[in-house]
């Protein structure tokens, strides 16, 4: 492999390297700011889904059962904070597509409450941490990429067992809504699912990927036309030349051309060697005693 190949090789690997470096970090710096943004709207999310339910509990559901003197009547969209929350949450994202919020158990009265794998992990990280009130991540679910963020669910009032508690001391009218097989015999300070709010991150992961290949393609093809001006400039500056002044110092090896002057116009070091060969071609001619008709060897 000649000196041109060897430089050329050395310079594409490390352009090479270091466009899949910028490539790569282009791809990690959007996916950071992906799930940032995502984090941010479920923060927002969380923070409207709190209020209305801090509403619910300390306005709305003592002036409603203030009207009702039947224990056993029970309105569940008046009645029950998880089926507003859920149902408030099911009109605000109709307009929203890739965001949904679940309140996960393990044992729910309504079946679409239901945990899945994941979920009931999170549940069970909650109950072995008390103390940790928020959990975030990456989940993959149906193929899609979403940030979550997880808070516990648990039983902290006491007017939640008069639903959830014993089936024989729920309303009526929960009984025949909902059954009796689940959804009870909670209790006080048990952490029974969590809240979960998913925001999906796949189409600005993808959007993220794309960028990254188009940076990745847009440097590779830079590369390739930085690659050709460097092999053209090489081969015209440097390895010509010293092609040429390699056949000079052949022939002035075997005593052959030594009246030809070795000339360049150039001042770099291809012009320096130019000079020095050229020098011992005269040193070389004297050293022969030769004479060259017409030609000044002196130097």
């Amino acid at each position: 492999m000649g000196i041109r190949s060897k430089f050329i090789t050395i310079i594409a690997v490390l352009s090479l390297l270091a466009t899949l470096a910028i490539g790569y970090t282009s791809y990690m710096l959007s996916r950071q700011s992906a799930i940032a943004e995502a984090k941010s709207k479920g923060e927002i999310i969380f923070n409207y889904i709190q209020a209305s339910s801090k509403f619910f509990s300390k306005f709305q559901y003592p002036l409603i059962m203030e009207q009702f003197d039947d224990p056993d009547i029970f309105l569940p969209e008046l009645m029950s904070k998880f089926v507003v929350n859920r149902m408030e949450y099911e009109i605000f994202e109709e307009t929203l597509d890739g965001y949904h919020f679940k309140q996960a158990t393990i044992d729910p009265l309504w079946p679409d409450n239901k945990a899945d794998a994941e979920e009931e992990q999170l549940i069970t990280y909650f109950r072995d941490h008390p103390g940790d009130q928020l959990k975030e991540g990456v989940m993959d679910k149906n193929g899609n990429k979403f940030f979550y963020t997880a808070k516990p669910i648990t039983i902290n009032k006491e007017f939640c067992l008069t639903c959830h508690g014993d089936p024989a001391d729920a309303p009526a009218d929960q009984r025949d809504i909902y059954g009796v097989e689940n959804g009870y015999n909670w209790v006080m300070n048990d952490t029974v699912g969590t809240s979960i709010v998913y925001i999906s991150i796949s189409k600005a992961l993808a959007n993220a990927k794309q960028s990254a290949i188009k940076i990745f393609s847009v440097g590779l093809g830079c590369l390739l036309v930085t690659i050709i001006c460097i092999w053209i400039f090489l081969d015209r500056a440097v390895v010509a030349p010293i092609i040429q002044l390699s056949e000079s110092a052949k022939d002035i090896s075997i005593g052959k051309n030594l009246c030809d002057s070795i000339h360049t116009d150039t001042n770099d070091e291809i012009g320096g060697l130019a000079n020095s060969i050229d020098r011992m071609r005269i040193s070389v001619n004297k050293l022969l005693k030769r004479t060259c008709p017409g030609k000044d060897d002196t130097k």
